[in-house]
Protein backbone atom coordinates (compact mmCIF):
# COMPACT_ATOMS: atom_id res chain seq x y z
CA UNK A 1 0.00 0.00 0.00
CA UNK A 2 1.37 3.41 -0.82
CA UNK A 3 -0.21 6.84 -0.91
CA UNK A 4 -3.69 5.62 0.01
CA UNK A 5 -5.34 5.80 3.39
CA UNK A 6 -7.25 2.64 4.31
CA UNK A 7 -10.61 2.75 6.12
CA UNK A 8 -11.27 1.67 9.72
CA UNK A 9 -10.89 -2.07 10.19
CA UNK A 10 -8.35 -2.48 7.41
CA UNK A 11 -6.99 -6.01 7.09
CA UNK A 12 -3.68 -7.15 5.56
CA UNK A 13 -2.47 -10.70 5.23
CA UNK A 14 1.15 -11.79 4.96
CA UNK A 15 3.04 -15.05 4.56
CA UNK A 16 6.42 -15.50 6.25
CA UNK A 17 8.61 -18.59 6.40
CA UNK A 18 7.21 -19.26 9.89
CA UNK A 19 3.51 -18.50 9.53
CA UNK A 20 0.70 -16.47 8.03
CA UNK A 21 -0.05 -13.14 9.66
CA UNK A 22 -3.39 -11.32 9.69
CA UNK A 23 -2.92 -7.64 10.53
CA UNK A 24 -6.05 -5.64 11.42
CA UNK A 25 -5.82 -1.87 11.90
CA UNK A 26 -8.48 0.19 13.67
CA UNK A 27 -8.11 3.98 13.47
CA UNK A 28 -9.50 6.27 16.16
CA UNK A 29 -9.34 9.92 15.01
CA UNK A 30 -9.24 12.93 17.29
CA UNK A 31 -12.02 13.02 19.74
CA UNK A 32 -10.51 10.08 21.57
CA UNK A 33 -10.26 11.46 25.06
CA UNK A 34 -9.78 9.99 28.50
CA UNK A 35 -7.20 7.91 30.25
CA UNK A 36 -5.10 5.24 28.64
CA UNK A 37 -7.07 2.26 29.97
CA UNK A 38 -7.42 -0.85 27.83
CA UNK A 39 -8.75 -4.40 28.03
CA UNK A 40 -6.67 -7.40 26.91
CA UNK A 41 -9.37 -9.81 25.75
CA UNK A 42 -6.95 -12.72 25.24
CA UNK A 43 -5.53 -12.57 28.79
CA UNK A 44 -8.83 -11.25 30.21
CA UNK A 45 -7.19 -8.40 32.11
CA UNK A 46 -7.27 -4.63 32.21
CA UNK A 47 -4.21 -2.40 32.04
CA UNK A 48 -3.23 1.22 31.58
CA UNK A 49 -0.28 2.90 29.85
CA UNK A 50 2.04 5.80 30.57
CA UNK A 51 2.99 8.42 27.96
CA UNK A 52 6.12 6.34 27.30
CA UNK A 53 4.18 3.10 26.82
CA UNK A 54 4.96 1.58 30.24
CA UNK A 55 2.24 -0.74 31.44
CA UNK A 56 0.54 0.02 34.79
CA UNK A 57 3.10 2.73 35.69
CA UNK A 58 2.45 6.50 35.76
CA UNK A 59 -0.64 5.95 33.61
CA UNK A 60 -2.10 8.87 31.72
CA UNK A 61 -5.31 10.03 33.36
CA UNK A 62 -6.19 12.50 30.62
CA UNK A 63 -5.36 12.31 26.92
CA UNK A 64 -6.55 14.13 23.84
CA UNK A 65 -5.43 13.06 20.40
CA UNK A 66 -5.59 10.21 17.91
CA UNK A 67 -4.91 6.51 18.18
CA UNK A 68 -4.65 3.34 16.09
CA UNK A 69 -4.70 -0.23 17.38
CA UNK A 70 -3.06 -2.92 15.28
CA UNK A 71 -3.86 -6.54 16.06
CA UNK A 72 -1.69 -9.33 14.68
CA UNK A 73 -3.03 -12.88 14.45
CA UNK A 74 -0.39 -15.55 13.73
CA UNK A 75 -1.25 -18.96 12.33
CA UNK A 76 1.05 -21.86 11.53
CA UNK A 77 0.22 -25.39 10.53
CA UNK A 78 3.29 -26.43 12.56
CA UNK A 79 2.80 -25.59 16.25
CA UNK A 80 6.55 -25.28 16.86
CA UNK A 81 6.93 -22.64 14.12
CA UNK A 82 4.49 -20.14 15.66
CA UNK A 83 6.29 -16.97 16.81
CA UNK A 84 6.32 -16.23 20.54
CA UNK A 85 7.29 -12.53 20.48
CA UNK A 86 6.86 -9.50 18.25
CA UNK A 87 9.66 -6.96 18.55
CA UNK A 88 9.28 -3.41 17.33
CA UNK A 89 11.73 -0.61 16.72
CA UNK A 90 10.27 2.81 15.90
CA UNK A 91 12.37 5.66 14.52
CA UNK A 92 11.21 9.22 13.83
CA UNK A 93 11.87 10.02 10.17
CA UNK A 94 10.68 13.64 10.29
CA UNK A 95 8.74 15.84 12.71
CA UNK A 96 7.19 19.24 13.27
CA UNK A 97 9.90 21.80 14.07
CA UNK A 98 8.17 22.65 17.37
CA UNK A 99 8.67 19.11 18.67
CA UNK A 100 11.69 17.70 20.43
CA UNK A 101 13.07 14.72 18.48
CA UNK A 102 11.98 11.42 20.03
CA UNK A 103 14.49 8.72 20.88
CA UNK A 104 14.22 5.32 19.19
CA UNK A 105 11.37 3.35 20.78
CA UNK A 106 11.92 -0.39 21.17
CA UNK A 107 9.58 -2.90 22.74
CA UNK A 108 9.05 -6.65 22.81
CA UNK A 109 5.47 -7.88 22.97
CA UNK A 110 4.55 -11.43 24.00
CA UNK A 111 2.33 -13.25 21.52
CA UNK A 112 -0.40 -15.00 23.50
CA UNK A 113 -2.63 -17.60 21.88
CA UNK A 114 -1.30 -16.48 18.50
CA UNK A 115 -2.38 -12.84 19.03
CA UNK A 116 -0.70 -9.55 19.95
CA UNK A 117 -1.78 -5.89 19.70
CA UNK A 118 0.21 -2.70 19.25
CA UNK A 119 -1.10 0.76 20.12
CA UNK A 120 -0.08 3.84 18.15
CA UNK A 121 -1.02 7.08 19.92
CA UNK A 122 -0.28 10.75 19.36
CA UNK A 123 -1.70 13.35 21.68
CA UNK A 124 -1.30 15.49 24.73
CA UNK A 125 -2.61 16.12 28.21
CA UNK A 126 -5.22 18.88 27.81
CA UNK A 127 -4.32 20.12 31.31
CA UNK A 128 -0.74 20.88 30.19
CA UNK A 129 -0.42 24.69 29.83
CA UNK A 130 2.16 24.29 27.02
CA UNK A 131 -0.50 22.88 24.71
CA UNK A 132 -3.06 25.57 25.51
CA UNK A 133 -0.65 28.23 24.23
CA UNK A 134 0.46 26.45 21.01
CA UNK A 135 -1.52 25.72 17.86
CA UNK A 136 -2.47 22.06 17.74
CA UNK A 137 -1.08 21.13 14.34
CA UNK A 138 1.88 19.01 15.42
CA UNK A 139 2.89 16.01 13.31
CA UNK A 140 5.57 13.37 12.89
CA UNK A 141 6.49 10.60 10.43
CA UNK A 142 7.65 7.27 11.87
CA UNK A 143 9.23 4.07 10.56
CA UNK A 144 8.28 0.94 12.51
CA UNK A 145 10.34 -2.21 11.93
CA UNK A 146 8.63 -5.39 13.14
CA UNK A 147 10.55 -8.58 13.93
CA UNK A 148 9.42 -12.11 14.82
CA UNK A 149 11.21 -13.83 17.69
CA UNK A 150 14.98 -13.18 17.46
CA UNK A 151 15.20 -12.63 13.71
CA UNK A 152 17.70 -9.97 12.64
CA UNK A 153 15.66 -8.72 9.65
CA UNK A 154 12.17 -7.23 9.93
CA UNK A 155 9.28 -9.22 8.52
CA UNK A 156 7.35 -5.97 8.07
CA UNK A 157 8.09 -2.23 7.83
CA UNK A 158 5.29 0.26 8.43
CA UNK A 159 5.48 4.02 7.87
CA UNK A 160 3.06 6.02 10.01
CA UNK A 161 1.96 9.67 9.96
CA UNK A 162 0.85 10.89 13.37
CA UNK A 163 -1.14 14.09 13.84
CA UNK A 164 -3.40 15.15 16.66
CA UNK A 165 -6.38 14.71 14.32
CA UNK A 166 -5.55 11.25 12.97
CA UNK A 167 -3.01 8.48 12.64
CA UNK A 168 -2.57 7.02 9.17
CA UNK A 169 -0.49 4.29 7.60
CA UNK A 170 1.57 5.84 4.81
CA UNK A 171 3.16 2.60 3.61
CA UNK A 172 3.30 -1.10 4.49
CA UNK A 173 6.38 -2.90 3.15
CA UNK A 174 6.84 -6.67 3.48
CA UNK A 175 10.34 -7.73 4.56
CA UNK A 176 12.65 -9.81 2.34
CA UNK A 177 11.15 -13.11 3.56
CA UNK A 178 7.50 -11.88 3.62
CA UNK A 179 4.81 -11.86 0.94
CA UNK A 180 1.67 -9.71 0.91
CA UNK A 181 -1.28 -12.06 0.33
CA UNK A 182 -4.37 -10.98 -1.63
CA UNK A 183 -7.40 -9.80 0.36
Amino acid sequence: MSGKEKPIGTVYRFQTSECTVRMTVEFFPSGFAGGFRFRDQVANRGFCLSAGGNENQDCLSDFSGSMAIVTYLFHSSHHFDKPSVLRESVVTIDHDSRMTPRPVFEKTLAIEQGTVSDIQAFGYDPQDPAFRAQPLSLWCLLRQNLYLNNRADPFLIVHWKHTLDSITMVDVIPGDDTQLLPD
